[in-house]
């Protein structure tokens, strides 16, 4: 195009285009700062509505200065032309890397929807809700980093309502079923909503709902029930998986609250915790007592000159009880090992049954939770076995980690392994299937760490009481021939 001017902007080239008006590349006069240029075409500034939407964005980026966001120079008008500068992101949008990759890793999703999340809650703190999150509206910099634009159909918990009641305004793949019913009391939760969508599009690269006609998707998203990530893309965390499903919830309120929870929860899928019904290993610390090592008592002849030997045997009721307290402190040791046991068998036989029940997300969640646990009993194991026979590859996977990680007490389960790693239909559950092989082969036998510190200390008793109770015989003997 020849270069023209909104002044003080030469426009170079236009770069984008949509319903809000038309962005160009342009460079500021003033410091010859290459910038980008939103203009509103003069046809399009005349309907009162779009030219309302188009000031109100100008508004909004103003007040929005985050580096998640895109800034915003400020605007003008000359004559009957609007337009507004705003910093030039040059790394194109999120929806051209996903048309150029198809989809992306996990790790990467995670990455930038962390980003997202912080773009989302600064708008949300300041009562702004974006209403038309999506890929196109993403901007990616040549660093990797990311960046929220074209707030045109924001709303402000403050402004005057530019949209009639009733009437639906967004991107139909990425709008909340409230949004679509068109209801005035929208908040952020909605813009959450069309978040759950990207990140689902994000992993697998699709949108959520795909339909013949706008009206197919709409209805979608009201009443279809909610994908699965991890059915498509194997590797998806399942934490993640269900991050997506909370976010994509018909009813606003079963979402997270907030973008900083939704933040939250992905840096917990980064660096997971202990989370679960097990009990925390510092909690049988604080409650186990230390017993100090006694010292020795020197040995004091007696005034009947009497030989005894030198060390417990010598103080007899000292001896027997210091025997008592390890005798009590082996019994300690294994009843809060069995203790311990019937806790951890009752959250098992709980995750145990989700996952063998018909729900496919519980049944993944339930198979992640089994995996965190120690020691499983015989039946689990057999439950995980039966799954790898599911026809669904996700539950396959799953109960192959999940087996994998419990490799000492599923070593005999290594034929299976051999024979999903050779004949799967699926290339990650064969992979798996090959490093739970693997590991395996090379498994320690299990044991507890409750229950062999009882063993030793009941044999410690053993000897004491039998070390002792020699002394003692040989020292009553000694008194008898005296």
């Amino acid at each position: 195009m020849e270069p023209r001017w909104v002044w003080p902007f030469e426009l170079i080239e236009k770069i984008g285009e949509g319903g809000m008006g038309i962005v160009y590349r342009a460079r500021y006069s003033g410091n010859d700062r290459i910038v980008a240029v939103k203009l509103l075409p003069t046809e399009v500034a005349a309907d009162p509505v779009l030219l309302a939407r188009f000031e109100r964005e100008l508004d909004v980026l103003k007040q929005l200065k985050h580096p998640n966001i895109v800034r915003c120079f400020g605007g003008t008008c000359e004559s009957t032309q609007r337009f507004y500068a705003m910093e030039l992101v040059d790394g194109g949008t999120l929806a051209d890397l996903l048309e150029k990759k198809g989809h992306l890793s996990w790790e990467f999703v995670v990455d930038y929807a962390l980003q997202m999340c912080e773009a989302l809650q600064y708008a949300h703190e300041h009562g702004v809700i974006h209403r038309d999150v999506k890929p196109g509206n993403f901007l990616l910099t040549k660093s990797g980093n990311i960046k929220l634009s074209d707030f045109g159909l924001a709303a402000i918990a403050t402004a005057h309502r530019l949209t009639a009641a009733g009437r639906t305004v967004g991107t139909i793949q990425y709008m909340a079923p409230e949004q679509i019913r068109g209801k005035p009391a929208l908040d952020g939760r909605a813009d959450l909503y069309a978040l759950g969508c990207v990140l689902y599009e994000m992993l697998t690269g699709q949108p959520p709902y795909a339909g013949e006609n706008a009206a197919a998707v709409l209805q979608q998203h009201l009443s279809a029930p909610i994908p699965h990530a991890a059915a498509i893309m194997l590797e998806c965390p399942l934490k993640l998986d269900q991050l997506i499903c909370d976010l994509m919830s018909k009813d606003a309120d079963q979402r997270p609250a907030t973008a900083a929870e939704v933040g939250w929860r992905l840096e917990e899928i980064l660096q997971p915790g202990r989370r679960g019904a097990a009990v925390e290993p510092e909690l049988f610390m604080s409650r186990t007592k230390v017993v100090e090592p006694l010292q020795d008592v020197a040995h004091v002849p007696s005034d009947d000159a009497i030989p005894v030997s030198t060390g417990w045997g010598s103080q007899p009721w000292l001896s027997w009880g210091v025997a008592a307290v390890l005798l009590l402190f082996c019994a300690g040791l294994w009843i809060r090992s069995s203790a311990i046991a019937s806790q951890l068998a009752q959250a098992e036989r709980y995750w145990v049954k989700l996952f063998e029940g018909p729900d496919l997300n519980l049944r993944l969640v339930a198979a992640e939770a089994i995996a965190d646990f120690g020691p499983i009993r015989w039946t689990t194991i057999q439950s995980l076995n039966k799954a790898t026979a599911d026809p669904n590859p996700a539950v396959r996977l799953a109960a192959v980690k999940a087996m994998g990680k419990h490799a000492s007490e599923c070593r005999s389960f290594q034929g299976e392994m051999l024979h999903l790693e050779k004949v799967d239909d699926h290339p990650e559950v064969r992979h798996q299937a090959g490093l739970a092989l693997e590991a395996m082969k090379h498994a320690p036998a299990e044991f507890s760490i409750y229950k062999l510190l009882a063993w030793v200390a009941f044999l410690a008793v053993v000897v004491f009481v039998g070390i002792n109770g020699w002394n003692l015989w040989q020292r009553l003997k000694l008194s008898a021939a005296a």
